[in-house]
């Protein structure tokens, strides 16, 4: 133990981070020194990288024992070393000494322990997109490369064998070192923005295996390259067993990358240990899941049966509740229940198959009667209040979480109406069965067969305390909240999107700070950060989910302040409340907030 003590302190990511400085040094000198350096580029390069990595390495360790700085520090140096462990793999082309480098800035980032906030829906396309150009390229260039390697064995020209290892040469410098460089780059960024995490997928772990592999596997690769493009200067030379060797290595190359590439397609072998380690400290309790029937209900859309996976009853909901499907390619979708409530031994949703989506919906249509997978909840934000009349408005697939409420309202022989609006009657599911069941209080409205719905005519003749329930596009939603104060004051409205709308405004996001009560801890949130992520320096194990203000299952009591609510869980009449807060959208108004945490 008292072994294990000391070496946690010899190891601590202050220390190692002088360790750094002093590698630094020494390793910049021997890159400068060396004489025969093959890439001039890159020995300057690797000078200048180290001596500057030397000078924040220094201050990081000086900088990381004060409490005042302690934090910025840590979050500068865990952002260095993740750009700067890639970028040692250039260095490689001047001298060996980066591998320890590159062993040292692996070990301090992880011992800094990194969180990082989630990327937005923008940024998030961008570096997919940048991630997904470069590991095209980088296919493209290692396709050509081995094309150039068999060619150079092959040919009996001397000419073209040649140019074919100098052509070679100058797309191993000028292309593929650059895109193995920005993939792991770009690659490393969508990870830790996104719930897929480094390590918490399989396919994740695998892929980043992979990219770093092949840098490895690539310094062979150059030095031969460079040999033989030496070698065949005369004509007399054959490239031998090298040439061989060079082939067999490109073709491994391009067999790592394609199935670096296919992993990112098919996204196979679920969450990893610590994957599962932190889903069960960050997230509410888990249940497995298998797939029963899967029936379609409308052109694009399928209904799953979803039974406990011990054969157990699922716990009890009501009307309007929701629950979070956990894919096997790590992926966290929300889906309203669409079953009857007095069936427990399975719960049963509506998916329709969105093909500019973010992939969940086209998960949920690969899935397969047998399939197992993990839901959380049920959660109800949505649900069915007394009311001496109902007004329904569902829009497409929105349609999905009013499937249970008419029916409980209609066993009760409530009043209510139901107006559903869809691209087609074919397209819309549940339309048909509604109709011919309630035929005087539902209007179908297919967009092929019928002008829009007045809205506006339907809301005024709305009877007194009505409760206007919608769900939909986007568009819709926002019409019917525009339309609502003046021609339905005398209701209330209940909404529930698809995808977060942003209710910042107009103002730039104001720094403010969280008073931690029962912890007694004060965390400032900064512009440009939310709550959520900063109360997760201090508390990882806060439960939250989609993270888009949407689920609520990160829903905090607040003790004093006023929030300023961004989420969309809070109905319209209830966003004046001061009790509650969801912190991975909302912030404050004013400079602090006292939360029950």
């Amino acid at each position: 133990m008292v072994i294990q003590e000391r070496l946690g302190r010899w190891l601590s990511p202050r220390n190692l981070q002088f360790a750094f400085g002093v590698f630094a040094l020494a390793a910049g000198a021997l890159i400068a020194l060396r004489q025969d350096a093959a890439h001039p580029l890159f020995q300057t390069a690797g000078t200048v990288g180290y001596a500057a990595a030397a000078v924040l390495s220094f201050a990081g360790w000086f900088t990381l024992h004060r409490a005042a700085s302690a934090a910025r520090a840590r979050r500068i140096l865990i952002v260095f070393h993740l750009l700067f462990i890639p970028a040692q793999f250039l260095f490689l082309l001047a001298h060996q000494a980066p591998w320890l480098g590159m062993l040292l800035s692996t070990m301090i980032t992880v011992g800094l322990k990194p969180r990082f906030p989630r990327l937005g829906r923008t940024s998030r396309k961008v570096w997919l997109t940048l991630h997904i150009g470069i590991g095209v390229g980088w296919l493209g260039i290692s396709l050509a490369m081995l094309a150039l390697s068999i060619v150079g064995v092959s040919t009996d020209s001397h000419e073209i064998r040649h140019s074919a290892y100098v052509l070679m040469d100058t797309f191993d410098v000028a292309l593929a070192i650059p895109s193995v460089f920005l993939a792991i780059i770009t690659g490393v960024v969508v990870s830790l923005g996104t719930p897929w995490g480094l390590i918490k997928h399989r396919w994740v772990l695998t892929k980043l295996s992979i990219a770093l592999s092949l840098p490895v596997l690539a310094t062979f690769e150059g030095s031969w390259i460079e040999t033989l493009a030496e070698r065949t200067e005369d004509a007399a030379a054959e490239p031998g067993g090298t040439g061989i060797l060079l082939v067999g290595a490109m073709a491994l190359f391009l067999a790592l990358l394609w199935t670096a590439t296919i992993l990112s397609v098919f996204k196979p072998g679920g969450r990893t240990r610590w994957g599962r380690r932190e889903n069960k400290r960050g997230r509410s309790p888990e249940r497995a899941v298998t797939v029963g029937a899967i029936q379609p209900v409308a052109d694009g859309t399928v209904v799953l049966d979803l039974a406990a996976a011990d054969g157990t009853q699922l716990p009890a909901w009501k009307p309007g509740a929701h629950i979070d499907l956990i894919l096997p390619s790590g992926l966290v979708r929300q889906y309203s229940l669409c079953g009857d409530p007095a069936i427990t031994d399975h719960y049963r949703i509506a998916v329709l198959h969105e093909a500019d989506g973010r992939g969940g919906s086209a998960e949920v249509h690969r899935l397969t009667p047998g399939s197992t997978l993990k839901i959380r909840g049920p959660r109800n934000h949505f649900p069915l209040v007394d009311a001496p009349f109902y007004l329904f408005v569902a829009g497409g697939i929105g349609i999905t979480p009013f499937v249970p409420m008419i029916e409980q309202l209609a066993a009760e022989g409530a009043q209510w109406h139901l107006v559903h609006r869809g691209r087609s009657l074919a397209a819309m599911a549940f339309a048909e069965r509604l109709a011919r069941l309630h035929p005087q209080r539902v209007t179908i409205s297919p967009a092929d067969q019928q002008r829009r719905p007045d809205l506006e005519a339907i809301l005024r003749a709305a009877p007194a305390g009505t409760a206007v329930y919608c769900c939909g596009p986007e568009s819709m939603l926002n019409a019917v909240e525009a339309l609502m104060p003046t021609s339905c004051p005398q209701g209330t409205l209940h909404v529930e999107r698809f995808t977060a709308s942003s209710r910042a405004g107009g103002a730039p996001d104001a720094p403010f700070e969280a008073e931690l009560r029962r912890s007694g801890r004060l965390v400032q949130v900064p512009a440009g950060r939310s709550l959520l992520s900063a109360l997760q320096d201090i508390d990882p194990s806060l439960e939250f989910s989609c993270e888009n203000g949407l689920c609520g299952s990160c829903g905090t009591r607040v003790l004093a302040g006023v929030p300023d609510h961004r989420d969309d869980v809070l109905q319209p009449q209830e966003r004046g409340r001061h009790d509650v807060i969801y912190p991975c959208v909302s912030r404050a108004h004013g400079s602090r907030i006292v939360l029950d945490i």
